[in-house]
């Protein structure tokens, strides 16, 4: 409760930190002095189990507080929002108030993103002891699961009646959405020595299936039968030790962006790069831009989230550098872009809102815990579930 009265009070009466006006750019002087976000409700999503603990997770003050991972997926015609977390399995939340619709118990943490299925009322996701599981979307029943055997972080595609989903065991599943049965699998050995925690997302390229993987590698596969069409890796010339001894992180943890006929895909150590969509062919390389953890794009412009350093946008069509912007970071998250905003999530400083004209700090979300879930944009709404489970919903302009 204290956390959330010093939250209260800082994003009351602040827009960046804790102190001082945010910057304006040219383009919104007459939104000068308007906050981007604005309060509605908030919402502590309390363990199913007594005293539920995660011990592999860090300890403060006797008391264990879990790393949130999880994004929402919204029912625009009931207003009801779907949503994992490290505690308590899977939600259905009432949008306007908060209020749970109801919840569906899991010992394990969820920290995948839901995708909900209006045609079948189905919710979809995955957990962290690597089952993937479908639920009725309207009572929360179970209708499946599935082990994929390794932990689920990332929101699964619907195509063409056929449902992917990738874990961190560098696995990609292609399921019946109605029983769950595989229709096939890929995947890649993982690497030896040391790779970041998390993986890539996967991304539907016309009838392609485009993943990252831990060994640096970007692929490309047939959706239909899962063969592997091409692939690139983006960490070919870096050395997992460097001369120093420095542990160098080849993966590729940013799911991979499709613009203008193009793959864009990024290696923590090994930079940025661009791949024809059909061919792999290469059609630039920015292996100097490193530490990219998560990827964006609006109207061509590519925006790649760094560690440590902050955010550099780029054309997509030649990958020359438009304008970066440093501020401090911790991990960072793939960016959302809402409109001219880009919505970054920080694991030490809470989620920035940065204009995407030219880089600007709007505004800042402090919870003190730093936020390692994307936010989720939907109708006005955006939720953000902080670490130790609190969720926020906001109003965004």
């Amino acid at each position: 409760m204290r956390f959330l009265i010093h939250f209260l009070i800082c994003f009351g009466l602040l827009a960046v930190g804790c102190g001082g006006k945010p910057p304006v750019d040219s383009e919104r002087q007459t939104r000068a002095g308007v906050r981007v976000l604005s309060m509605r409700w908030v919402k502590k999503l309390s363990p199913s189990l007594p005293n539920f603990q995660i011990p592999e997770l860090g300890e403060k003050h006797d008391r264990f507080n879990p790393i949130e991972t999880a994004s929402a997926a919204f029912d625009s015609e009931m207003r009801r929002a779907f949503i994992g977390a490290s505690v308590g399995g899977m939600y259905c939340l009432d949008m306007r108030r908060g209020e749970t619709v109801w919840r569906f118990d899991l010992a394990e943490p969820v920290g995948s993103s839901p995708l909900y299925d209006s045609q079948r009322q189905a919710v979809f996701f995955g957990a962290d002891d690597g089952n993937f599981y479908s639920l009725q979307a309207l009572s929360g029943r179970k209708l499946w699961q599935i082990d994929t055997g390794s932990e689920i972080r990332r929101q699964p595609i619907l195509h063409a009646d056929t449902l992917y989903v990738i874990n961190a065991d560098n696995t990609v599943l292609a399921l019946d959405p109605d029983g769950g049965e595989t229709i096939w699998q890929y995947r890649r050995a993982p690497i030896e020595g040391f790779s970041s925690s998390g993986h890539a997302g996967i991304v539907l390229a016309g009838s392609n299936i485009i993943a990252g993987f831990s060994d640096g590698y970007v692929v490309a596969l047939d959706a239909v039968g899962g063969t592997e069409i091409w692939s690139n890796d983006l960490a070919s010339e870096v050395s997992q030790v460097s001369a120093d001894g420095t542990i160098e992180l080849i993966d590729a943890d940013a799911t991979p962006l499709v613009v203008d006929g193009l793959v864009v895909a990024a290696s923590v150590a090994g930079g940025m790069q661009a791949f024809d969509i059909s061919s792999g062919t290469v059609r630039w390389t920015r292996p100097e831009i490193q530490g990219v953890t998560g990827l964006a794009v609006r109207d061509g412009v590519l925006f790649a989230a760094r560690s440590s350093h902050g955010i550099t946008a780029l054309d997509s069509k030649s990958g020359k550098v438009k304008w970066s912007k440093e501020f401090p970071t911790g991990v960072l998250q793939d960016p959302v872009v809402f409109k001219d905003l880009l919505l970054i999530s920080d694991s030490e400083y809470g989620l920035y809102v940065v204009s995407t004209l030219n880089g600007e700090l709007l505004q800042r979300l402090d919870p003190r815990e730093g936020f390692f879930a994307r936010p989720s944009v939907y109708a006005g709404y955006m939720l953000i579930l902080g670490n130790g489970g609190t969720l926020f919903a906001l109003s965004i302009m």
